[in-house]
């Protein structure tokens, strides 16, 4: 057997090979992120790793025989595919489970997950190649505004060595908000500054899974060692572990011996201290005992600069992929979820580009739309009223009545912008719908939000909470 495995110096030629291998696969499993949802690719596809080249074959393991099926039943063929259309040299690719692995494979290849986050500075991933890659998860490619600009400071002074709070941090948020970007930026930038602190990256399914591979074995203690030797202890997607007591508890324990050891724990979630439900009362107090920021969803002007930094990178190795700013203003509307939604779409617009070698049309860009958000209901004036009433602290007597308050006027203006930009109804329509209204004050109002929502950073990041909410009763059958 002829094997060139990656992460072993059996093999002397096999750089070229590994460089090659291993960026395709991460550009595979960029475009995996945006297709499919972040608890499946977070429990099935996070957990895979490239392995060897084998006689044209590209090799990748799963763990064990349960990721192997599940892999295989739901996601193999769309990363034959992926694979395909970005490997120049046409190798084929092969999914296998590690713990069946030929023996000879075995002896040539170390055991893929025994291998610890570097203290050494991270290669940064190379521009995209017709994979589709997507840019390097670093700060640099974080696009900042003021959803996560105070999230991304901590990780910042996390980083650098600066005294970031407590020695325990939580980082919470919607999923798709860009918290695990956020997390491996973290984990490059201290890297980079190689400062020799030792750093330890593992999602909750990944420590679940090691921990209860050593229960079944009687002997955690490579797990002990390996997390309480860290300087700076990252643990994504916390909320996995609720309702699992055991698990929850050597968590806890090694959170407690790595910050009584005078390193940093950074736990990111989806949820506020406050409503972490389905831990133990030390969890929890350990929770809410955290420094915690919120990552919130990005505002208008965020998700276009998201749009901009993506069409660019992909620009850069297919110059007909060019998003118009027509494009952008319609994904912007069209996709009106978390960020990682609207990358999403984007890839499939690559793709739907004959993976950008043509330019994208509007044709492509809406049944891109239609494909991401499905066939989109118009909401009614009463969902936006209540969508309002929830973003702002006032009542439906408030919203409706004549005060002229500034505090009852922003954000009545701000539901009319709205019933008029995603509804079919008239000034007059909407007038009467606000206390009987005059059709030219909901055409003043509208003209004044449209004028300022180019230049008020707080005005789009407010339409944009309204118009999530809006998202949100929809989905949820309102209307």
């Amino acid at each position: 057997m002829t094997v060139s495995p990656f992460g072993s110096e059996a093999v002397d030629n096999n750089d070229a090979f590994e460089a090659t291998g291993q960026r395709i696969w991460n550009g595979v499993r960029d475009v995996l992120r945006d297709k499919i949802a972040e608890s499946e690719f977070d429990r099935w596809i996070e957990d895979l790793r490239l392995v060897a080249d084998h006689e044209g074959e590209m090799i990748v393991a799963a763990r064990d025989p349960l990721a192997f099926d599940r892999v295989t039943s739901q996601y193999l063929r769309v990363i034959e595919k992926l694979w395909a259309a970005a490997d120049p040299a046409e190798r084929t690719f092969k999914l296998i489970c590690w713990r069946n692995a030929p023996a000879d494979l075995r002896d040539l290849v170390d055991d893929p997950w025994a291998i610890e986050a570097p203290a050494a500075p991270v290669e940064p991933e190379a521009p995209a190649t017709s994979s589709g890659a997507g840019p390097a998860m670093t700060f640099d490619t974080l696009v900042t505004g003021p959803s996560n600009e105070i999230a991304v400071t901590l990780a910042k002074r996390i980083a650098a060595g600066l005294p970031a709070g407590t020695a325990t941090t939580l980082i919470y948020g919607p999923p798709g908000t860009g918290k695990t970007h956020l997390m491996q930026a973290l984990r490059q930038e201290t890297a980079r500054r190689d400062t020799g602190r030792r750093i330890v990256y593992l999602t909750a399914e990944e420590f679940m899974s090691a921990y209860l591979d050593g229960v079944k074995a009687r002997d955690t203690s490579d797990l002990k060692k390996r997390l309480r030797a860290a300087s700076i202890l990252l643990i994504d997607d916390l909320h996995r572990i609720a309702g699992k007591p055991g698990t929850e508890a050597e968590l806890y324990q090694n959170i407690r011996e790595v910050t009584s050891n005078g390193g940093q724990v950074v736990l990111v979630g989806d949820s506020a201290p406050g409503e972490a439900n389905g831990f133990g009362q030390r969890m929890r107090s350990e929770i809410k005992g955290a420094t915690a920021v919120e990552v919130a969803l990005p505002d208008a002007d965020m998700r276009r600069e998201i749009l901009v930094r993506l069409a660019g990178h992909i620009a850069e190795n297919h110059p007909a992929f060019v998003l118009t700013e027509e494009m952008m203003q319609r994904l912007n509307n069209g996709i009106r979820g978390p960020g990682r939604e609207l990358t999403g779409a984007v890839w499939s617009l690559y793709t739907e580009a004959g993976f950008g070698e043509r330019a994208p049309t509007m044709e492509m860009l809406e049944k891109i739309i239609r494909r991401h958000a499905g066939e989109q209901r118009e909401p009614s004036i009463d969902v936006i009223k209540r969508a309002t009433l929830k973003v702002f602290p006032i009542a439906k007597s408030d919203l409706e009545g004549p005060s002229k308050m500034r505090g009852f006027v922003y954000p009545r203006q701000i539901a009319m912008y709205l019933c008029r930009t995603l509804t079919r109804k008239s000034f007059p329509q909407i007038g009467r719908a606000f206390g009987k209204r005059d059709h030219t004050t909901v055409l003043y109002a509208f003209r004044r939000m449209e004028g300022d929502l180019g230049k008020d950073q707080e005005l789009a990041s407010d339409i944009a909470k309204v118009q999530a909410v809006i998202h949100e009763l929809m989905e949820s059958g309102q209307n």
